[in-house]
């Protein structure tokens, strides 16, 4: 008897909750790079391996309970690429972190930043 066959995605292609990642130019270099989940943790800073591992996890248990495979390569095509920018400038990717946890800590902008709609405006984009 055949297995019955997983639920078609919707219509974007993608099931609910995973949204698609737009294409990087690092992509064919990260995944060439980290091919597999253990490259990719090996590459990461320590304080980035026990959300790499519950997001790995999330996205293995996902893959489990659907027979689909799309969470699990969205999940490690984002961590390929922290991976990457971990190995070409670990100092750099630190900071990122770091300026990221003080914003989420004071719950407002940094001092001095400007708002993506601005951003956006004054780039024209």
């Amino acid at each position: 008897m055949a297995s019955p066959a997983a639920p078609p995605p919707p219509s974007g292609g993608l099931p609910d909750g995973v949204e698609p990642a737009p294409e990087w130019l690092g992509d064919v270099a990260a995944a060439a790079r980290f091919a597999s989940p253990e490259a990719i943790r090996g590459a990461l800073l320590p304080e980035q391996v026990a959300e790499f591992d519950a997001a790995f996890d999330a996205a293995l248990t996902a893959a489990r309970q659907t027979l689909r495979l799309d969470q699990l390569q969205s999940v490690l095509q984002v961590w390929r690429r922290v991976a990457l920018l971990t190995e070409r400038d670990s100092g750099g990717y630190r900071a990122v972190l770091a300026a990221a946890a003080e914003v989420q800590q004071a719950g407002r902008p940094r001092a001095g930043s400007v708002p993506w709609d601005e951003l956006r405006a004054e780039l024209d984009v």
